[in-house]
């Protein structure tokens, strides 16, 4: 049974400040496969903090430097998908050839990035004016427990493109491959700050990243009605938001 105490901030697995822990189960079993200690509200201000310091940097560097380590994250997250897949088909309760297209696709995400950002260019002109793309600041990146490890690639990779820090709060029921990936871009040498993975709950964690002012964007894959709430509430301080919704939840 795998038991997993810790987030990742700033560039370090730190033990969370939150205390509950979340049981993990397979669903096709309905076995226990493990835990997992919740980060809290101190947990996300802190990851928050974390993005914000580095942005700075991060939205000053070049499209060859970006690239450089959105293909170190590429050749990271493919060494492990076979950690990966192991992973889905304990929490999901997949079949194996399901488990292996799906620990695939976390490195696939990373490459339409690549090839996104190859084909980009942040200036463009419009008659006589010069229009300027620049980052819009630190995105919360929320994604959901079916193919979770395939949505923080996707939207991190994204982020990090457009020069965007980034605090993710991926599913506490996908812990396991969670972990998997966090792992992987760590040993991408991503700069400290630039991602930071917090598990925790929605209602906890979520919030704090649904209202907090050093947010400006948030990117969020879930149900219709958090979807609303996300709109709502971050129109406060005018985020801008990115929504996929219809989401249900496994139980």
């Amino acid at each position: 049974m795998q038991k997993i105490d810790s987030i990742y901030i700033n560039g370090e697995f730190v033990t969370p400040h939150g205390e509950e822990r979340f049981t993990l189960f397979n669903p096709a079993t309905e076995d226990v496969i493990g835990t997992v200690r919740l980060a809290d509200e101190v947990d996300a201000e802190r990851a928050i903090a974390a993005a914000k310091a580095a942005f700075p940097y991060w939205s000053k560097t070049s499209k060859a430097e970006r690239l450089a380590v959105l293909r170190r994250m590429h050749k990271a997250v493919m060494a492990r998908e076979d950690a990966l897949m192991d992973a889905v088909v304990m929490e999901y309760g997949a079949p194996k050839i399901r488990g292996r297209w799906m620990a695939s696709y976390p490195a696939d995400a990373i490459a339409q990035a690549i090839d996104a950002l190859e084909n980009f260019e942040f200036t463009e002109q419009a008659g006589k004016a010069q229009v300027i793309m620049t980052p819009v600041g630190v995105a919360g990146l929320i994604t959901p427990w079916n193919s979770d490890a395939g949505f923080i690639c996707n939207k991190l990779a994204t982020a990090m493109a457009a020069g965007c820090t980034a605090v993710i709060k991926p599913s506490e029921m996908s812990a396991m491959q969670t972990r998997v990936i966090t792992e992987a871009l760590h040993d991408a040498g991503i700069p400290a700050g630039v991602f930071n993975i917090i598990t925790g709950r929605g209602e906890v964690v979520g919030e704090v990243i649904n209202r907090h002012p050093d947010i400006a964007k948030i990117s969020f894959t879930g149900s219709t009605a958090v979807g609303k709430h996300i709109v709502e509430s971050g129109a406060e301080s005018l985020k801008r938001v990115t929504l996929e919704l219809g989401v249900n939840r496994r139980r």
